[in-house]
């Protein structure tokens, strides 16, 4: 046994740079297979996942608001009672209702600002309280009493009241500190008497929703029924710009009280709105999106874990499977490479696809020789026939020579205007005319005439017993068809078809183009032949199998205009039958069509 080369590892013949594209290909098929699927189920359910997220999102945030509304709203009625009940006191009517003027005023007026003090200093978020008079245009409180109808700056809750007539008890954002509770005062008979006021500090009711623990994840705003923000947890809200402002306030009208939804506005906001227990204002809770950075890092996470394993899981896979797949590989290779180390193994009884193509390949290298000897052979056998190519480009010219000398052979023996020296002078033009034109495809025009020199020869043989017709359009003669076509159709319409007949009858030649083809026909009307024959004939022309020793002339058309043209074109065979004048006679009309690509 021949000793061959080293043989190289699996993982040499991947590195080497004929298989590089193996693994890739192995690693593209499996990323597709594997990471692509992947990734298209963690894309189709991300905003499922999303959708979770946001609502798990909104849940907290409608839960927190719960929480921050109950304090609020405890807070709120605690003020409303307090308006409630000081607006019945008596006292407080007294000094509505009793002239400025009046010697008992004085008296009144100690009575209440003692009452307004008690109620201040038991609640701590209530910095001040007012009592206005429309009657004598008095403001009584803490400080004292004087008249507001000489006072030029004269507080909000004022010009409100005097603009807005209302009944029930209302709040009125007086600055970023401090609201305005609100509570008209009416006499018995209902007539507005004037208006009780409590200036409630918004600091102490931050450190009163501080104090009961309530997380402040985001906003927590109390608005009132106009849509003005009476209450922000957050003091930096009120040092945004006017357009920063709106995008919150306009995000929380569109929410409806009892909802939360995620809002596009700063980024993406959760908005969470519940009505009040009065039902005069509304609370908001407005959480920016990052602020549950935890709930959407594990999501991401979960994208960035799914994608990290399907990319790791294909490099994996193809390095794997390409080294799996490529050790029967391996062997192969060496088979083609050093095919003498294995000569002389022995067949293994064991059959599997390896064997099956090792096998193969040995045997196909065994028989190169035997090929190689073939070839030989045929080129041999090209190089004799290309002598005897070159030999006929010899024969027609000798033929030709021959020809003409016979022809003036039979001039000096018999004259001119024999038919003999006739013949063969029209013999030797129709040879000369096949040698001066080496055109495989020539026009009809030319084929026409080059058919009219055999029809010549004919007609000095047979004379008028055959007639010759033609039927060809003259738009048709620039067609493009093979040479010598129409000769070997007339010889064997007159062999075949007028022989028995002695040599009697007509043939007509006719051209038409339909469909984009050129159809060229030669009919005769002497013997005909049967429709089985017929059959036959056109199998064999289609087919180009079954042929014996005739109809060789008409066998070489064909070949020859399907080997240029293709399958689709040839010759074809068929038969007309028709009654003469008198009825009592039956002629069959043989025609032959041959058919060309219509092209000028």
């Amino acid at each position: 046994m021949k000793k061959g080369k080293k043989q190289k590892s699996a993982w040499a013949y991947i590195k080497g740079y004929k298989f590089n594209s193996l693994l890739i290909r192995n690693m593209a098929y499996i990323f597709v297979l594997v990471a692509v699927p992947l990734l298209l189920v963690v894309s189709l359910n991300y905003e499922k996942f999303n959708d979770e997220v946001n609502e798990r999102m909104m849940d907290m945030n409608d839960e927190l608001l719960q929480k921050n509304a109950v304090v609020a709203d405890n807070i709120m009625q605690d003020i409303l009672n307090i308006l409630e009940e000081i607006s019945h006191r008596s006292d407080i009517m007294d000094v509505v209702q009793a002239e400025a003027n009046d010697g008992a005023y004085h008296n009144k007026v100690v009575k209440a600002r003692a009452l307004l003090e008690k109620y201040t200093l038991s609640n701590n978020y209530i910095e001040s309280a007012h009592i206005y008079s429309d009657l004598n245009q008095m403001v009584v409180n803490k400080v004292g009493s004087q008249n507001l109808k000489k006072e030029k700056d004269k507080e909000k809750w004022y010009y409100i009241h005097k603009s807005v007539p209302m009944d029930e008890p209302y709040f009125l954002v007086n600055d970023q500190n401090s609201i305005f509770a609100c509570q008209p005062l009416l006499t018995q008979e209902g007539q507005r008497a004037g208006v009780f006021v409590l200036d409630v500090r918004l600091q102490k009711i931050r450190d009163l929703l501080e104090s009961e623990e309530v997380s402040q994840r985001g906003m927590f705003f109390i608005v009132d029924i106009s849509g003005s923000v009476m209450y922000c947890s957050d003091l930096e809200y009120f040092s945004l710009s006017e357009e920063k402002k709106l995008d919150y306030t306009g995000a929380i009208a569109r929410v409806k009280p009892g909802e939360s939804k995620l809002v596009a506005e700063s980024g993406g906001i959760i908005v969470s709105v519940m009505e009040s227990t009065h039902k005069s204002w509304k609370y908001a809770l407005v959480t920016e999106r990052p602020a549950y950075t935890e709930e959407v890092q594990t999501i991401e996470n979960f994208l960035f874990s799914s994608v990290f394993v399907g990319v790791f899981t294909s490099i994996l896979g193809a390095c794997i499977i390409t080294l799996i797949t490529y050790r029967p590989m391996k062997k192969i290779i060496n088979v083609i490479e050093n095919p003498q180390i294995h000569w002389d193994e022995e067949a293994s009884k064991e059959s599997n696809e390896l064997l099956y193509i090792t096998s193969n390949i040995l045997n196909t290298l065994n028989a190169k020789e035997e090929m190689s000897k073939e070839l030989e052979m045929r080129v041999q056998n090209l190089r004799q026939a290309q002598f005897r190519a070159l030999q006929f480009q010899i024969d027609p010219h000798f033929l030709y020579n021959t020809l003409e000398t016979i022809k003036w052979n039979a001039i000096e023996e018999m004259g001119f205007g024999n038919k003999t020296s006739k013949m063969l002078t029209k013999m030797a033009r129709l040879y000369r005319a096949g040698l001066e034109n080496d055109d495989v495809i020539i026009t009809l025009k030319e084929e026409i005439e080059f058919l009219k020199l055999y029809i010549d020869i004919v007609q000095i043989r047979f004379g008028d017993a055959i007639t010759f017709h033609w039927d060809i359009d003259e738009r048709l003669q620039d067609c493009m068809v093979i040479k010598m076509c129409l000769q070997p159709l007339v010889e064997n319409a007159i062999n075949h078809g007028l022989r028995p007949k002695s040599y009697r009858g007509n043939i007509t030649i006719s051209a038409y183009e339909q469909k984009e083809k050129l159809y060229i026909s030669v009919t005769n009307d002497g013997e005909g032949m049967s429709e089985k024959d017929i059959r036959e004939l056109n199998r064999k022309f289609r087919t180009g199998i079954g042929f014996d020793g005739n109809k060789v002339g008409l066998r070489n058309v064909n070949e020859r205009i399907k080997l240029i043209y293709g399958t689709e074109y040839g010759v074809h065979l068929g038969c007309t039958e028709s009654n003469v004048l008198n009825g009592s006679d039956t002629v069959v009309d043989t025609w032959v069509v041959i058919t060309f690509p219509y092209r000028q």
